[in-house]
């Protein structure tokens, strides 16, 4: 019985307790012309936390949907596109007493690379719970308990050079769910490097229809225009894109036409630098019943 009520209660407190117990800051590294980086882990929790360290090749793809799925395996762009196994991080292994950091740095240590570009990897961080030592279980209270182990990723970066992602949008592939703010378009990179930047849209009544997708200059001010909005992006060699806008609810029936920009560049990356014109622009006229 006692089994049974501490597996129940490890169940029921499970939705708290998965709430990560391991932070890492930042979210996205990009090693610096040394090939050197630092993150920083921390024990949010109330628990000792066991933390292993390893990096596997993958990047952000689609499914036949456009919906974003994890690519792993993928040997043949891991040898022109990833950092191989020269990425290491120290210390790879080790514990976190509750409420202390763990400073871990990155270093490349072999920088041969023969073109420009943006070379990449993924940073696993694995935390569990630490298992007690045997001398210090209570055998009058063992029971069955459940563990969990924590993974979670995060990019990392090296910059050859100083290459200009190049994007290619086909037009003719941009739809919309336009009641649901959905939009669908086909993309490729064609440079060495992948396309970190920013989606800005915005919205605009009362236009007359033209050709779906038709691609030219600012639309001119009007006093239905909704603000610009924008999402981070990011886009790896080339795929069709399922992308969910925050789109209104009140959308009403009459002619629409929705803006695109694509711009390069991220706050999280800022060494990247900014693209001040975009390097797409489009606009998707439709219309409501």
């Amino acid at each position: 019985m006692m089994n049974k009520i501490i597996l129940m209660m490890s169940l029921y407190t499970a939705s708290n307790w998965c709430k990560a117990q391991v932070s890492i800051a930042p979210t996205g590294i990009l090693l610096d012309q040394q090939g050197q980086g630092t993150i920083y882990i921390g024990n949010t929790g109330n628990q000792i936390q066991e933390v292993r360290i390893k990096f596997l090749f993958g990047y952000p793809g689609q499914d036949s949907l456009g919906e974003i799925q994890m690519v792993y395996g993928d040997t043949l762009r891991e040898k022109s596109h990833g950092l191989g196994n020269s990425i290491k991080a120290y210390p790879s292994a080790f514990t976190l007493q509750p409420q202390s950091q763990q400073m871990v740095r990155l270093i490349l240590k072999e920088r041969n690379f023969q073109e420009e570009g943006l070379y990449f990897s993924r940073i696993k961080i694995s935390s569990q719970a630490a298992v007690a030592e045997a001398g210090s279980i209570d055998t009058a209270t063992v029971g069955t308990k459940v563990a969990f182990r924590f993974e979670q990723f995060l990019p990392v970066f090296f910059q050859v050079g100083q290459p200009k992602p190049v994007l290619q949008v086909a037009p003719q592939s941009l739809q919309s769910d336009y009641r649901h703010g959905a939009l669908r378009f086909d993309y490729q990179c064609n440079s060495n490097s992948p396309y970190l930047g920013l989606l800005r849209y915005r919205l605009v009544s009362g236009l007359e229809p033209s050709s779906p997708a038709t691609v030219s200059g600012s639309l001119p001010n009007q006093d239905k225009n909704t603000a610009w909005k924008e999402m981070e992006i990011a886009l790896y060699f080339k795929g069709n894109r399922r992308c969910l806008l925050d789109w209104t609810d009140t959308l009403g029936s009459g002619k629409h036409c929705l803006e695109l920009e694509f711009h390069q560049g991220r706050s999280d990356f800022p060494a990247l630098g900014v693209g001040k014109v975009p390097d797409y622009r489009g606009k998707v006229h439709f219309e409501l019943p």
